[in-house]
């Protein structure tokens, strides 16, 4: 899988690289917002599949719709975070 680190922002996107919606997408679609997330696969030759970060399911958006996000943004993960304590499942009773 790529990562930004290794994916020059001048390069054709390409699964594993994360991204977000254009301006273009985000005059085109302004519901997406500035929703980040990661490209799963190819919906069709101009198409990507992107696992969004706060979404379920995979959505196919127009590869111009598309930006990779720069390496130096650090994302937040809720999914790593329980009750304010990073990493530690909550103990059960």
């Amino acid at each position: 899988m790529a990562s930004l680190s290794q994916t020059p922002p001048d390069l054709p996107l390409c699964r594993g690289d994360r991204v977000r919606m254009s301006p273009l997408g985000r005059e085109r679609h302004p519901r997406y917002g500035t929703r980040e997330g990661v490209i799963v696969g190819q919906g069709s030759p101009s198409s990507w599949r992107v696992k969004f970060d706060d979404r379920k399911t995979i959505q196919a958006i127009h590869q111009d719709y598309l930006e990779r996000v720069p390496a130096q943004a650090a994302r937040f993960d809720s999914s790593e975070i329980w009750n304010g304590w990073r990493n530690d499942p909550p103990a059960t009773a």
